[in-house]
């Protein structure tokens, strides 16, 4: 029982960072919610329509994306400006080059971290669609879009 505990604390302080991009995509649409350091979701404390739920919940993986393929970008633009073959680059070019798609990879990796929150947002585009196709008012969606 000490070790799931353990194990369930650890698990909130690694999605700390994904968690407070949640709190600030709630605070760019000025919603309110709570977030208690360590837990594992952010609580609404406001009804949010549709498109702000999945505002909020994919904020998370396109940042940490995004910031990856910067970090991709930047080491592709290294190597152009190393201005040697691409073979020899690899082999004798700065250590510290190998920082960026290390890095990179990290955020990418880290994005796996929003699999739930992309799950969830496949579900709001097209569980509603299908419902509003067959002529049925999905359930627990509030209406005003």
């Amino acid at each position: 029982m000490k070790n799931q505990t353990l194990l369930h604390k650890l698990g909130g302080y690694y999605l700390i960072p994904h968690e407070l991009l949640h709190v600030l995509a709630y605070r760019i649409i000025g919603k309110s919610c709570h977030y208690r350091w360590g837990d594992w979701r952010v609580k609404p404390l406001a009804e949010r329509t549709t498109r702000e739920r999945l505002f909020i919940g994919l904020l998370p993986f396109v940042v940490s994306w995004t910031i990856g393929f910067l970090f991709y970008g930047l080491w592709i633009a290294l190597a152009v400006s190393a201005q040697m073959p691409l073979s020899k680059y690899l082999i004798e070019g700065p250590r510290w080059h190998w920082l960026c798609p290390m890095i990179a990879s990290l955020f990418i990796l880290y994005g796996g971290t929003a699999h739930g929150d992309l799950i969830t947002s496949y579900y709001l585009l097209f569980r509603k669609k299908q419902l509003n196709d067959k002529g049925q008012k999905p359930q627990n969606q509030p209406d005003n879009q």
